[in-house]
């Protein structure tokens, strides 16, 4: 299967609509909007990075988790195309309903399950915002166009299953592998995959014995410019939000970035600088750590030192 043509959208069912829409707008530079309502009669919230109408879709509810990943292809039957291939693998699949292809705005979509129950959407026709995106606090932009809106990371409990329905489901090219270090002499894989140049667009790694129990480990924005990821820093640090892994960056893709905490507890990559995949060049590598330098925990906000003369937040008028 290759007609995946990249990432289209990405959904997340979140408990705290109000929480989101400053995170998305204040910290993201992201646009946010009313959505129509989901097919459960729940409110929704629309974000906007780029061209598209809309990236991220937002939906009110508790499990403040991903609720499903939409992956393109290139019309109607290529939908159709994609179903079949589905009934080939023996995958039960099911037919987008008329309300939720009205909540994304798409022309076709069907759906599916990954082994670890994630729900998968292929779909075609996202359409275009009302005139051109521009963020006050992004003034650089996202980089979207073909290589989708970003990336995903899962965290699994089937690893080997998961690497496998990424090639033989989506039909994603394998980047690389990183062998993070956990322990003395001892190391867990992550794998990369891509669907286009961006050099991925999905990444599965083993679910840790500690943290929360997401179905996402983080999702990913890139920005146009390395200021626009200093100052995406400094809002998500003065906004309270936790920051995992401060600006550091990646062997295998490069991207120079900072992690931080969403409203729901998984975390948002803010980067820039990606590296580009040609397929009739690249040599899948294998890594040693998930940092070349940088990416390390952030104390939190209320817990830095102030610079001399600077007032204390809490004594500001």
């Amino acid at each position: 299967m290759h007609a995946i043509t990249n990432l289209g959208y990405l959904g997340f069912e979140v408990s705290d609509l109000a929480r989101w829409d400053a995170f998305a707008s204040e910290v993201l530079g992201l646009e946010v909007r009313p959505g129509l309502a989901s097919p459960e009669g729940r409110p929704t919230r629309l974000l906007r990075m780029d061209v598209a109408s809309h990236r991220l879709i937002l939906v009110e509810g508790l499990a403040d988790d991903c609720a499903f990943a939409g992956w393109r292809v290139a019309d109607v039957a290529a939908v159709e195309a994609y179903g079949r291939q589905l009934d080939t693998l023996c995958l039960p699949w099911t037919w987008g309903s008329e309300a939720e292809l009205a909540l994304r705005g798409v022309e076709r979509m069907l759906h599916f399950q990954d082994p670890e129950g994630n729900r998968h959407e292929v779909f075609c026709g996202l359409p275009e915002g009302d005139g051109p995106f521009v963020s006050p606090q992004v003034p650089s932009g996202f980089v979207t166009g073909t290589g989708g809106l970003g990336h995903i990371v899962y965290e699994v409990n089937n690893y080997p299953a998961m690497v496998d329905f990424a090639q033989r489901v989506l039909g994603l090219r394998l980047s690389d592998h990183i062998d993070m270090p956990v322990g003395p002499g001892m190391a867990i894989e992550i794998a990369f995959f891509h669907a286009n140049e961006r050099h991925h667009s999905f990444a599965v790694a083993p679910r840790p014995p500690f943290g929360p129990k997401k179905r996402i480990h983080h999702f990913m924005l890139e920005a146009g410019s390395i200021s626009d990821v200093g100052r995406a820093r400094d809002r998500c640090h003065q906004a309270g939000h936790a920051i995992s892994m401060d600006i550091g960056q990646h062997p295998n893709d490069q991207m120079i970035s900072f992690y931080g905490e969403t409203p729901s507890g998984f975390f948002v990559e803010f980067g820039y600088g990606g590296v580009l995949v040609d397929d009739a060049q690249w040599q899948p590598t294998r890594y040693l750590g998930i940092s070349a330098w940088g990416h390390q925990p952030l104390p939190p906000f209320s817990d830095m030192p102030l610079p001399p003369g600077r007032p204390s937040p809490a004594t500001t008028a």
